[in-house]
């Protein structure tokens, strides 16, 4: 599994293609990545393998019902696979750009996420980040805890 870590401020050229960062590059030496929706407004820049196991994920929610068909459609219609330039710069749909709210000559954060890199528009990144940033600054934090975080199973009382 790749991991991608650190956080970057980058801005969006007038062809809406932004550079990854030096440190996020070795997992894409195949010059191929897959950008998508993701979760809290931001977009996923994956790498084929990593893209695959999402798609399977995506394809299990079908057999949720009606909402379950419906994200899976969103996901797979709101991805695009992009190539890798020679500047080592994606270039982002428009129509990803607009649902992330990134726009043209304006700044976005670049983040590692574990398996995936994330692009936000930054004041929403800020927004986002603020109560984890918060409560580990303060030490309330899940990190400092010694108990296990909660599993969806024992979240619903089973």
């Amino acid at each position: 599994m790749e991991r991608f870590y650190g956080s970057f401020e980058y801005s969006l050229d007038a062809k809406g293609r932004i550079i990854l960062p030096a440190r996020l590059r070795s997992h894409f030496e195949s010059r191929q990545a897959l950008v998508s929706l993701y979760v809290d407004r931001c977009l996923a820049v994956w790498t084929p393998d990593e893209f695959a196991v999402y798609l399977s994920r995506a394809q299990l929610m079908e057999e949720r019902g009606s909402e379950g068909r419906n994200l899976a459609r969103a996901l797979s219609a709101m991805s695009a696979p992009v190539e890798v330039d020679g500047q080592w710069r994606l270039t982002i749909p428009a129509n990803l750009r607009e649902w992330a709210g990134l726009q043209v000559d304006s700044p976005v954060m670049v983040i590692g996420a574990l398996n995936r890199i994330e692009l936000w528009q930054p004041e929403l990144w800020r927004q986002r980040m603020a109560p984890s940033l918060d409560s580990l600054a303060d030490g309330t934090s899940l990190l400092f805890s010694d108990q296990p975080a909660a599993t969806s199973a024992s979240a619903a009382g089973q």
